[in-house]
């Protein structure tokens, strides 16, 4: 039997090697079936053929070999149990090639039918999967527009806080100005209490000074008038007692004049105390030339206080004289 010819992979077709092995079994008197010829194709090329191509071929096979078989058969000189057994061998050939094209038609319905399962499924999926994409698809778009409407908002954001750090600057710039007006006018303001403070202290002096001169002309004068209404009185008690009239009269009007003096003295007194307190009220830091305040007045009382009591000395000593 001829060897069936390659193809430009270098082997035969799948169809000409089960040709070529059918018949070397039928020739062997060997069963020819799909299984016996894929197990040679296998062992010979290492090739799995393929069940449906080796059963239809083996079909075929029979087709062309059957009629030759049976016109073997009805020749002449050919006994009847060759006859019975080629008849034999052709019914098992024909069984087997329609079961193996029956196996391998049904092999490939279920495969037929697993494909279109799997590629129902597959549908599924992709539509699933169509849907997924669409909704990622909305997800992307709806998160696009928030991020476009979050970077608006930001750049806003970020417009606002450099506008809101401008006016803190100009707000500061202003608070430093402010400030450093409010220190100028503040070190003003104690330089003019300062030297309003140096202007009173020179004011009280200068009358403390005044009112102790003052004091002292009228203890000389005093003192003059006494040794005069003295020497008077020695000289002549009518001209005492006259004398003594006048000088009641001049004691009364003297008397008037010390009273408005200590008046004045008091008003004085009282207007240093409300300037001492007022002193004390505008600073605190003046504590000491109020407390040298205090002292003059205090030195001042002391003096009103000796001169009330030479007033009553006096007083006393005229009403001894007219006793």
């Amino acid at each position: 039997m001829n060897t069936p010819s390659a193809t430009r992979s270098g082997l035969p077709k799948t169809r000409d090697l089960v040709r070529h092995y059918a018949g070397q079994l039928l020739e062997a008197g060997a069963e020819v079936s799909v299984t016996a010829i894929r197990a040679r194709i296998l062992e010979d090329h290492g090739v799995s053929a393929s069940p449906n191509v080796v059963g239809d071929e083996v079909k075929q096979f029979w087709a062309r070999t059957g009629p030759l078989l049976n016109a073997r058969l009805k020749r002449p000189g050919i006994p009847e149990a060759v006859g019975q057994a080629l008849d034999a061998v052709w019914d098992v050939a024909l069984n087997e090639a329609t079961a193996a094209y029956a196996i391998e038609r049904s092999h490939y319905q279920q495969v037929a039918e697993q494909a279109q399962r799997e590629a129902a499924e597959a549908r599924m999926e992709a539509e699933q999967a169509t849907g997924r994409i669409a909704d990622q698809e909305r997800q992307i778009a709806l998160l696009t527009d928030q991020v476009q409407r979050l970077s608006e908002q930001l750049n806003r954001a970020q417009a606002q806080s450099d506008e809101l750090q401008a006016e803190l600057r100009e707000v500061m710039s202003q608070q430093q100005q402010q400030g450093q007006r409010h220190n100028e006018e503040l070190a003003r303001l104690q330089a003019a209490h300062q030297e309003e403070q140096q202007r009173f202290a020179a004011t009280h002096a200068a009358e403390l000074s005044r009112l102790q001169a003052v004091h002292a002309e009228e203890n000389a004068a005093l003192r003059a008038e006494v040794s005069r209404q003295a020497d008077i009185f020695e000289s002549t008690s009518n001209h005492l007692m006259k004398e003594t009239s006048r000088v009641r009269d001049a004691a009364r009007l003297e008397t008037e004049r010390l009273t408005r003096e200590l008046a004045q003295s008091r008003d004085m007194v009282d207007r240093l105390r409300v300037q001492r307190s007022e002193a004390k009220e505008e600073s605190a830091g003046f504590r000491a030339q109020a407390d040298s305040a205090a002292a003059q007045l205090q030195q001042l009382q002391k003096a009103h206080e000796r001169l009330e009591a030479r007033y009553e000395a006096l007083l006393q000593a005229k009403a001894e004289g007219q006793g």
